[in-house]
């Protein structure tokens, strides 16, 4: 139930390797203007960004720099948030829906899915959509993809940034709200 993929084989490194990456098509789902940011200090904690939605894409470059752990937190409200992030200490990509919202309903359900991610130059370009039930991030051009189901509240719809043990820097964030990739589902409020 994630948004539709082109799925492709790559060479890399004289081995194919399978990408993922949304449809083209999902950039008639953009509505309204974007907000951008470049060349930011994200700060030791969670700063909250001027930005709502349930329905987004988020495009970022982001370089970890001291920090043990940066990157976004999505569907965030009322002690809910899912936080993508990258783990510098073990070289991967996570995504952490322990706190997204309902997870009850399963012991196996609340968790963190990771991936292994080497940073170019110290820094990570992610992609990532988010709709009212899932968070999908793509890297490395499609080679590493994590997809989550959530059950946030309808208020949880912030978007912040984060890091812990120390600083990160964001060069660059796009964030466009999306309409719903459901044919009959809602429209982001």
């Amino acid at each position: 139930m994630s948004v539709p993929r082109e799925i492709a084989l790559q060479t890399v490194d004289g081995q194919a390797r399978l990408v993922q990456r949304p449809v083209r098509e999902l950039r008639s789902l953009r509505g309204g203007r974007s907000f951008t940011q470049h060349h930011r200090t994200i700060l030791q904690g969670t700063t909250a960004l001027p930005v709502r939605g349930k329905a987004l894409e988020i495009k970022t470059d982001l370089r970890v720099g001291s920090a043990k752990q940066a990157g976004l937190k999505v569907r965030t409200g009322d002690g809910e948030e899912t936080a993508i992030g990258y783990d510098a200490q073990t070289d991967e990509l996570y995504v952490d829906r322990t706190q997204s919202g309902r997870v009850d309903f399963s012991r196996d359900f609340p968790g963190v899915q990771r991936a292994q991610l080497a940073a170019r130059h110290g820094k990570v370009r992610l992609r990532i959509l988010v709709d009212w039930s899932s968070v999908e991030v793509f890297a490395v051009g499609g080679r590493r993809v994590i997809t989550d189901q959530v059950f946030p509240s309808a208020d949880s719809d912030g978007v912040a940034l984060f890091a812990d043990g120390g600083s990160a820097t964001l060069d660059s964030l796009k964030v466009r709200r999306l309409r719903s990739s459901w044919a009959t589902g809602h429209h982001n409020g």
